[in-house]
């Protein structure tokens, strides 16, 4: 198959009005009011053992998640991808299904984007965009003093899946999450939805993005976190990534969202502590050496 005949296979996935058929060298810009971008590096995001599928899945995924955490609904996509040699006709080909099969679950429309071959890690990049639909633009800087902190779902699942699959157990349900995770989209609309960010670093560490851009402090108990192994180690689950689960505060007369949890509330700032742990002591030391994934 030719990168020509690849891109061909994608068109069925293109929105006619603006990409114009993948025929020209850009496409019409959509509607849109959030956009963004990200990129999956293999050996550093993903083990490149996965199935084709699972990593067309979770390249839009992990996009879907920061839109869906500024409230906005996934509309569009752009695709950037650098494809070694070993990515052969059948590999694109299950790549296009995994693409077509996330494409209609998330409801997104391709626009085109850029295909080239790579010498040796397989890189994948997607910029989506989404649209508020007359919903309030949800920011980290909006958490509030008397606030409560809320989680949409269990966390430790990516931590606990990527374990996992470092041992080479890539079918539990863990790994399943770490290699297709789904983005909280049903949260979308949610009353009294003050500073909210998506778990990709881990829990702690974007409770504290959050709670930076608002000038405030979050009093987590971890006591009360649901974890997606309460026995398994606590530590490791608040502070590993790929949970790609929503964190938020809630304002205090809100009701709570179906499914989400809540394990904190919002205090007045205190200087240098961003987030401030309750829990058993071990734990909290952990976590403190921990603290969440970074790139740099």
């Amino acid at each position: 198959m030719s990168e020509f005949g690849f891109i061909n296979d994608l068109r069925p996935l293109a929105d006619r009005d603006h990409a114009l058929d993948f025929q020209d060298d850009a496409a019409t810009m959509p509607p849109a009011d959030v956009i963004c971008t990200d990129t999956l590096v293999e050996a550093v995001h993903f083990f490149g053992s996965e199935p084709a599928r699972d990593l067309a899945h979770k390249m839009l995924a992990v996009n879907v998640s920061d839109v869906v955490a500024m409230n906005a609904r996934p509309t569009h996509a752009l695709l950037n991808l650098s494809l070694p040699r070993r990515c052969d006709a059948t590999w694109r080909a299950d790549f296009v299904a995994g693409l077509t099969e996330a494409c209609t679950h998330f409801d997104l429309r391709l626009l085109g984007g850029d295909t080239t071959s790579a010498p040796e890690s397989l890189v994948l990049t997607a910029t989506v965009m989404g649209a508020l639909d007359g919903r309030t633009l949800w920011r980290r800087r909006d958490a509030r003093v008397g606030d409560r902190i809320c989680v949409g779902g269990a966390i430790g699942a990516g931590a606990l899946g990527l374990r996992d699959m470092h041992s080479g157990d890539s079918d539990t349900a863990l790994a399943q999450h770490f290699r297709r995770p789904m983005p909280r989209v049903d949260l979308l609309g949610a009353a009294g939805v003050g500073g909210c960010a998506d778990v990709s670093d881990g829990l702690i560490a974007d409770l504290a993005h959050i709670c930076r851009a608002s000038a405030v402090t979050g009093m987590l108990d971890l006591s009360r976190v649901p974890y997606a192994d309460p026995r398994a180690d606590w530590a490791a689950q608040v502070t590993g990534g790929d949970d790609y689960q929503l964190v938020f505060t809630l304002a205090p007369s809100a009701p709570v969202p179906r499914g989400c949890t809540v394990i904190g509330e919002v205090a007045l700032q205190q200087p240098e502590q961003p987030v401030i742990l309750d829990g058993p002591a071990a734990v909290i030391r952990a976590a403190h050496e921990k603290l969440g994934y970074t790139h740099f």
